[in-house]
């Protein structure tokens, strides 16, 4: 018999349940060869417990130290639980400086700590336990998914100036690059909106006339990397104000 003991607002926070008498930490991670959710559970003790009800940091923390273990369990594989007992006492109940130390060794989701609050600067420079100072137990993935651009970007060499940065959120692709242009102007820091628009405008005057066309031997729906290149490189002679590009 499973009953629900503990659980946050936020539905995919891990809940405490009893199970057959005994305290466990379930949380569902990845997905089975049906596209399912799977849920992985861990035994707790009273004293893990009682953290995980008053800590919020600390759940939080637990939490992105283990999805590693249950994506590394795959589709249909068991989680090592032995693993996941073992960070239960020196996330949960060491000091601070100790939990620091333990994030530098361990691979852990950063995405998971982004999206409910942390401070993005701390968890770069290691410092998880004061990071987590400003954690929230609703969660906001669009935060989680723009730091994953932006560290895409930084891996490429790539640096968005302002402007740079406005544009793409106006077009709808700051997070995609692939995605279709549109035009979002509620997405836009209001001061920088007319310059913006300014740069839109040009490039599409510069680019009025011009199509890109399908590419029939790289699928259906792939576009022509030659028109796309054109139109791009029209787009970039032609607009103003300059934007600076960014850096490879």
């Amino acid at each position: 018999m499973r009953d629900i003991v503990f659980t946050r607002s936020s539905g995919w926070i891990p809940t405490v349940i009893r199970e057959d008498g005994e305290l466990k930490l379930m949380l569902g991670a990845g997905a089975d060869a049906n596209h399912e959710p799977r849920t992985f559970t861990i035994p707790i003790s009273e004293a893990h417990f009682a953290v995980i009800r008053e800590d919020l940091a600390r759940h939080l923390l637990l939490w992105s130290a283990v999805l590693p273990l249950c994506e590394a369990a795959g589709t249909r594989g068991q989680l090592d639980e032995n693993a996941a007992v073992a960070l239960l006492d020196p996330i949960l109940l060491s000091p601070p400086a100790d939990v620091d130390a333990l994030f530098r060794r361990i691979p852990w989701d950063q995405s998971r700590l982004v999206a409910h609050g942390a401070t993005i600067r701390l968890l770069e420079h290691g410092q998880v336990c004061e990071a987590m100072r400003t954690a929230t137990e609703a969660a906001n993935e669009k935060r989680a998914q723009e730091h994953h651009a932006d560290r895409r970007r930084t891996e490429r060499g790539a640096t968005l100036g302002p402007l740079d940065a406005q544009i793409l959120r106006y077009t709808g692709q700051y997070l995609h690059g692939a995605t279709i242009p549109r035009r979002n102007p509620d997405a836009v820091d209001p001061a920088l909106l007319p310059q913006v628009m300014r740069v839109i405008a040009t490039a599409e005057q510069a680019c009025a006339g011009m199509r890109i066309g399908l590419d029939p031997r790289r699928g259906r729906r792939a576009t022509d990397r030659r028109d796309w290149k054109r139109m791009e490189a029209t787009g970039r002679r032609g607009r103003a104000p300059r934007v600076p590009r960014a850096r490879r």
